[in-house]
């Protein structure tokens, strides 16, 4: 700018000797830099062999300060705290965190759980979160239009996966409101009803679920497909239980009310067997985690080795635990009764 306002003031008379000027300017400059970076290319090594006694001289004078620094630094070390190692102390951090949060923000009960839901969905995968494979309703596509529409209507679920042969190969997502015109004109589409399933999104069971929320977010879709790692079908995951880590259940005039955890008793609880083992664990004052199984009915089976009957019962860590329920070989619901009742109440 002030090279532009000096040439606006010069007479026309100068403005040839300015231009000339300024080629001469950058011709220089542009030579003289090419000039030393091609003797710096052609002579570095006999350069720096020169030099060598020099930067010996320069290396021991400084040495002192380069060890002072050193000092300095180990002494910040031992007085700052390190951060974290592994995934307690980052655990122990956010737990700190979240209390400090709470305490200067003065929240509510309510704001407290959803603050809590936040944090613990950093930390979660959709494996915990997914419907598992057993539960899913899908649709075969293969079917006939009038079970497609029964099916549909029977599920009362807005987004259905649609698989080839085996629920394993999942090719796309029916959507209900797609079926709604065919449904009311009571004709098939034109090309079967194949015609209206869109691709499905496919994501692996270890994926954060915060991660899978944003993408839920940016993509705009609902139902995501979580795949095991051989590639077959795990489960699917939509972006309600994404958010009902955050806020709760969600229910709605379709669902049938029955609470995660029932105190039956001074010293037993009943619990869904998708309860998480870290839910578990803090309810009943004990350690029930383990490193490759995240729930209730996890736990059961790996307990039993097999599909346990209904009625059975064994004693795990201090606990009579007893299969409350089963259908079709898949635990629902499980009791744990303290055996020891002086060891305190279940909370």
């Amino acid at each position: 700018a002030g090279v532009a306002a000096l040439l606006v003031r010069l007479p026309v008379r100068g403005w040839p000797l300015a231009v000339i000027t300024l080629i001469v300017a950058v011709a220089a400059v542009g030579l003289s830099e090419s000039a030393a970076r091609s003797y710096g290319d052609a002579r570095a090594t006999s350069v720096a062999t020169r030099l060598a006694p020099l930067i010996v001289v320069l290396e021991r004078m400084l040495a002192p300060v380069v060890l002072l620094g050193e000092g300095i630094d180990r002494g910040l070390n031992s007085l700052l705290p390190r951060p974290a190692e592994d995934d307690e102390d980052r655990e122990a951090i956010a737990e700190q965190f979240k209390q400090v949060v709470a305490a200067e923000a003065e929240v509510t009960a309510e704001e407290q759980v959803l603050l809590n839901g936040v944090f613990r969905l950093a930390q979660t995968e959709v494996h915990d979160l997914m419907v598992p494979r057993i539960d899913v309703t899908a649709i075969d596509s293969r079917a006939a239009w009038r079970e497609v529409v029964e099916h549909v209507r029977a599920s009362e679920h807005s987004r259905l996966p649609v698989y080839s042969a085996s629920i394993d190969n999942v090719v796309g997502v029916l959507y209900a409101k797609d079926l709604l015109p065919s449904v009311l004109s009571g004709q098939e589409p034109a090309g079967g009803w194949t015609t209206l399933v869109r691709p499905a999104v496919f994501i692996p069971r270890a994926k954060p679920a915060d991660r899978q929320l944003r993408d839920f977010q940016a993509t705009r879709t609902h139902l995501a497909v979580v795949v095991d790692e051989y590639g077959g079908t795990a489960g699917i995951i939509t972006i309600e239980d994404v958010l009902e880590e955050i806020v709760g259940d969600i229910r709605d005039e379709y669902d049938v009310e029955e609470a995660p955890v029932e105190h039956v008793g001074p010293n037993t609880v009943r619990v869904s067997a998708r309860l998480t083992l870290a839910e578990l664990s803090e309810l009943l004052h004990a350690d029930f985690e383990r490193e490759d199984i995240s729930t209730v009915g996890g736990l059961v089976y790996e307990q039993f080795g097999r599909a346990p009957r209904q009625g059975e019962t064994l004693t795990l860590g201090g606990f009579r635990v007893t299969v409350e329920r089963v259908e079709r070989r898949r635990v629902q619901r499980v009791s744990f009764e303290r055996l020891d009742a002086r060891a305190g109440h279940a909370a």
